[in-house]
Formats: structure tokens, sequence, C-alpha cells
């Protein structure tokens, strides 16, 4: 009898342990419970029970982050974790990723089963696996999983923003709009819309009440979510895809403090949802509100001379905050010079690339981090500021930016053309050619961008 009353607590005392994450469950549990296939990237996490009140997904590099095939991210497009059998707050989830360093991170849907990147992972620890925590956005991070071989293993100390603890209730925005050369169309953006800009619905009756154009939006969203509300400039019945709101401040709402106007509520933050205002009214008729695009232009016009290091394509743009990074053809005036003007501020930043795309831009020679290790070498030399450069005339206004004579300071990035001599190996490794670095796996050779190269 003795002997059974042994046994039995033994056994409790092993399922009160497995209830902790201090009892982690081995490789075999966790890819039976993830249905792990060899290849793929199988990662196990710990979520304290007052942090795990909905279904939790995997989102990465092998779903485009969660867009899939789309632009736009949704659940249906990621994979669940699913909690591991006798070890309580323990989930696991395997995945196909095809490139050469996945990346991927853990999300809990919302309370009604969407996405929301405000409840990513904010906090975690390591126990054992190949991933690596970077520091990302404010109150993020961002886990780049490498092994494959065995589970990624961390525990979840917290989320940006916690779903379970979240009061949600139901909220409406108006927004009185004025002129300012065409209706100014107002979007809503924000963590309730998923980051995506949603357009404001026109209010018929309540346009003719106020002899001005209404919009509203009425949604369901957690106290202290953050947004703003942009604009977009219709003509007629129409939003040219030139005019719809993106990420630069010429589409926010500005209001007016002191003699200063600063997009709402303040440069360095966003509006955020209280339970003591459930209906919200921004009234763009009221002296201290504006949209940022009916602010006069203070921009000038700037003749860019850039002469190019050698090895320059034929057709160079440049690119940056001035044109919303769309790109601005250069003319060649002789080899190696290339001039374009631009219509920009002295804060915007800008730089040079093949035209058509980034596979050939320029590279600067110096030490840079890779995965927290200072590494010598050729890498991306970033954004150039306007400012940053000398004014050589003033009608009009004209900079000069000299890459030129500086072969060991600055390059294209180099063709693949005449890689030799490169051991290829089942097991992933780092090799280094002509200066820059590439990983090799499964007999492929890729970039530190994950890119195919051979």
């Amino acid at each position: 009898m003795k002997k059974i009353y042994a046994f039995l607590a033994a056994a409790l005392i092993s399922v009160c342990a497995f209830a902790s994450k201090d009892v982690v469950p081995g490789d075999e549990a966790i890819k039976n419970a993830a249905e792990y296939n060899d290849g793929e990237v199988c990662v196990a996490i710990f979520v304290p029970a007052d942090m795990a009140c909905n279904d939790i997904v995997f989102v990465g590099t092998y779903n485009n982050w969660g867009k899939g095939e789309g632009k736009v991210e949704d659940a249906k497009n990621c994979k669940k974790f699913v909690a591991i059998d006798g070890f309580d707050g323990w989930y696991a989830v395997s995945v196909a990723d095809e490139t050469a360093s996945p990346e991927g991170k853990p999300v809990m849907l919302d309370v009604d089963g969407n996405f929301n990147w405000s409840y990513q992972i904010g906090e975690a620890t390591v126990i054992r696996g190949g991933v690596t925590v970077v520091a990302g956005l404010p109150g993020e991070i961002d886990l780049k999983t490498y092994g494959k071989d065995a589970p990624n293993v961390y525990t979840v100390e917290a989320w940006k923003s916690n779903p379970c603890t979240a009061i949600y209730h139901n909220y409406k925005i108006t927004v009185i709009s004025d002129g300012c050369g065409g209706f100014a169309v107002p979007f809503l953006v924000g963590s309730m819309t998923n980051w995506q800009f949603v357009e404001m619905q026109l209010d018929v009756d309540q346009t003719m009440a106020n002899m001005a154009p209404t919009y509203f939006i009425t949604f369901k969203a957690a106290e202290g979510s953050p947004y703003q509300i942009t604009s977009g400039l219709q003509d007629g019945d129409s939003i040219p895809a030139a005019n719809m709101p993106g990420w630069k401040d010429a589409a926010y709402l500005q209001k007016l403090v002191g003699e200063e106007w600063v997009r709402m509520p303040g440069e360095d933050g966003d509006n955020l949802l209280t339970k003591e205002n459930p209906e919200i009214l921004f009234d763009i008729r009221e002296a201290d509100l504006r949209w940022a695009r009916c602010a006069p232009d203070d921009r000038e016009d700037f003749i860019v001379t850039f002469l190019a290091p050698a090895g320059a394509p034929e057709e160079v743009q440049i690119i940056g905050t001035f044109d919303d990074w769309a790109g601005t053809a250069m003319t060649l005036v002789e080899e190696g010079k290339y001039t374009a003007t631009i219509h920009a501020k002295g804060v915007d930043e800008f730089k040079f690339r093949k035209a058509g795309g980034w596979a050939v831009q320029v590279q600067t020679y110096g030490p840079y981090e890779d995965q927290g290790v200072a590494v010598e070498g050729w890498h991306d030399m970033g954004n150039l500021k306007v400012e940053d450069y000398e004014v050589i005339n003033s009608d009009p206004k004209a900079i000069e930016v000299d890459l030129s004579g500086k072969p060991e300071e600055f390059r294209w990035t180099p063709s693949t053309e005449g890689i030799e001599n490169i051991v290829l190996t089942e097991k992933a490794q780092k090799v280094v050619v002509d200066g820059v670095i590439y990983i090799i796996r499964d007999n492929k050779m890729y970039n530190i961008h994950g890119a195919q190269v051979r």
C-alpha cells in the first residue's frame, strides 16, 4: 500500500511539474505535437496561462509575414501553434521554409480571431535551438530561427500588447473634411486595421446638414489602441492611385500647437483610443486642424549631380523620401556622371540604384553588424540626406555627390558571375567572396538577405 501511495505522490508531483516552463518538453514530444517533417522549421514556446487566451499563430518568412500570396496580413495564411500533450502552457508548430535564413515570431490573434501586429511577441528567453533574439521596433523583438535539425525552444515573457488583458469597445470616428484642391477623403490606419489604410464612408445626411463633406467609420477595438487619420485626394468619383494615403507626413492630419503644425497628436506618437471617448470627432473646418496636404509646399528643386563609382550601369535612378521611394531617372551626362532634378526638403533621404530594382546599388566598405558580430566587408551604404551636402548653386539649388575614384570605399553590388572555388556542402555555412558574406545551404548560395544567387 505504501508503494501505491508513493507512486501516486510521484505522479502528482510529475503532473504539477509539467504545468511549468521549468519542465521543457523534449525534441520528440515537440516534433510529434507539431507533426514535424524533415527540413522544416520547428518551434516550441511556453506561454503563461494569463497570456494565452486566444489562438497563437506563427508568422515569418515562410508565409510572407502573414500575407501569403496577397498584400494584407491574414490569420488564414498563418499556421497555428498546437498544445503539447502533458506539458501545460507549451505549444509547438512546424513550417516548411525554403529561405536561407528563416525568421519568424508568434502572434496572438485578437478576440475575434483576427491577425493583429499589436499582439506580437515583445520579450522572449531562448532555451535551446538556433533561434536568435534581435531588437525590433519599440515593444517588439524579431526572432531569427536558423535551426532546422532540432526545434527552436523559447519562452514568451511578454507580448507587445497582451490581448488577454485588453478591454474592447465599439468606436465611431467622424471626420468633417474640407476642400484643399478637391475633397480630402479620410482613411483610418492603426492597430485596429492591422496598419492597413481603410477608407472612411461618406455620411450623406450629415454632409447636407454640415454643408461640408462628412465621413465616418465604426469598428471594435481595445482601449489604448493607436491610430492615425490620413487622407487621399479625390477627383470626381475615383481616388487616383497616386493620391492614396501612404506612409509619409504629407498624408496625415495636423494640429496647430503654438505656431507650429505637427502631426496629431504630435511628432513622436499616435492617437490612442480611450473608454471615455467611444465617439470621436475631427472637424477640419476648425482653425487648429488641417490636412498636411493643404500645407504650403516648402520643398525646393535640387539639381543632384552624381559622380558614380566605377562599373555604374547605364540607367541609374535616384530614389528616396522625396518621391516616396518610387525612383527618378537620372541623365547620363558623361561616363560615370549622372544628373537629375528632384523636388525635396533638406531632410529628405535618398540613395542610388540601377533603374528598375534593388539588385544593383552602391555599397560601402567598413564594419557592420551581422547577427550581433562586427564584420568587416562590403554592405549597403544606407541613405543619404540632402542637407548633408553643400549647396553649390543657389538658383537653382544644386548639390554634388562624389563617390568616384574611391574603389576601396565604394562600389556597385557585384555580379554573381565569376564566383569560383566555392565548396558546397550539405551543411549550411558562411563563405566570404571578395569581402561579401554568403550563406551556403543545401548546395545553394544565398546573400545575407536570403536571396539565392547561385
